[in-house]
């Protein structure tokens, strides 16, 4: 199935909207509906929404795993303990890890192809989602 981000967009404001945005998946939600608001109005660049991803994945492990929003720990540290602590499943850290490095890509490298910007949005929403 295509992706369809005018109705992806639609589904998460409804959900923001009864669920609110001050827990931590409202709030990665929030960051990852507006990556998905600029992705889908050109506003955004692929690498744009990459790094959205990567932050309010981070951002929402730091805070489920109750670290400092300032923590300096990496993410692969934070993959590790949210594994131990059965917030993600293995092969949603290998997904989270892939994503993470498409964001150390730098600018000279090849570029980040439309499907992987999409199924990378897409993973993080669906599952941020099943914890909210």
């Amino acid at each position: 199935m295509p992706f369809n981000a005018q109705l992806v967009y639609a589904n998460l404001v409804e959900k923001e909207r009864v669920k609110g945005h001050h827990s931590p998946e409202g709030r990665a939600i929030r960051t990852l509906s507006r990556a998905l608001s600029g992705w889908s109005s050109s506003d955004l660049s692929g690498r744009d929404v990459i790094v959205l991803c990567d932050q309010a994945i981070e951002d929402w492990l730091k805070a489920r795993l109750k670290r400092s929003p300032w923590s300096a720990q990496t993410l692969p540290a934070l993959l590790v303990d949210a594994m131990k602590n059965q917030l993600i499943k293995r092969m949603e850290a290998v997904r989270l890890q892939k994503i993470a490095n498409l964001r150390a890509r730098s600018d000279n490298e090849a570029q980040i192809s439309k499907a992987e910007v999409e199924t990378a949005l897409e993973f993080c929403i669906e599952l941020i989602e099943k914890h909210w």
